[in-house]
């Protein structure tokens, strides 16, 4: 589903319960179609929404209730380490995961913007999903977590 330009999507939760909340984040939409349909096939996670700019993420997570974010770092209008800071000072409750093609370089960064974990978007599937669910349920120890 490709939002309308400079909009938000908001998808409607599957009928069950402890569902994870997962709000994407990414300026391209395929990338943004490909981890929503991967978020969605899970029984126990659900795409709140989609945004394609982090200039959008705060008023998105305020009305999708989000229990993380998986946020692009690298976004033309607001990159995901100034949307990361914006939403940890407005809504310090959704988890951020964001996803960089940078490597390991921005952990600092990500780290102080207010990040739960950086991962790359070469990370195999299984891993990244791992990744949310250990950042929504507060547990730290996975290896991509801050």
């Amino acid at each position: 589903m490709n939002p309308p330009s400079g909009a938000c999507v908001q998808h409607q939760a599957p009928d069950a319960v402890a569902q994870i909340r997962v709000l994407v984040v990414d300026d391209h939409a395929l990338v943004r179609e490909m981890l929503a349909e991967l978020v969605s096939e899970e029984s126990d996670l659900t795409v709140a929404g989609e945004c394609e700019d982090g200039s959008q993420v705060v008023d998105a997570a305020a009305r999708l209730h989000p229990d993380v974010v998986l946020m692009d770092l690298s976004m033309p209008v607001m990159d995901g380490l100034a949307a990361t800071q914006a939403l940890r000072a407005a809504l310090p409750e959704p988890r951020v995961v964001v996803l960089t093609a940078d490597g390991v370089a921005a952990r600092s960064k990500a780290a102080a913007a207010g990040a739960s974990a950086l991962v790359p978007k070469g990370i195999a599937a299984d891993a990244l999903l791992g990744c949310v669910r250990t950042v929504a349920l507060g547990h730290g120890g996975c290896p991509y977590c801050l």
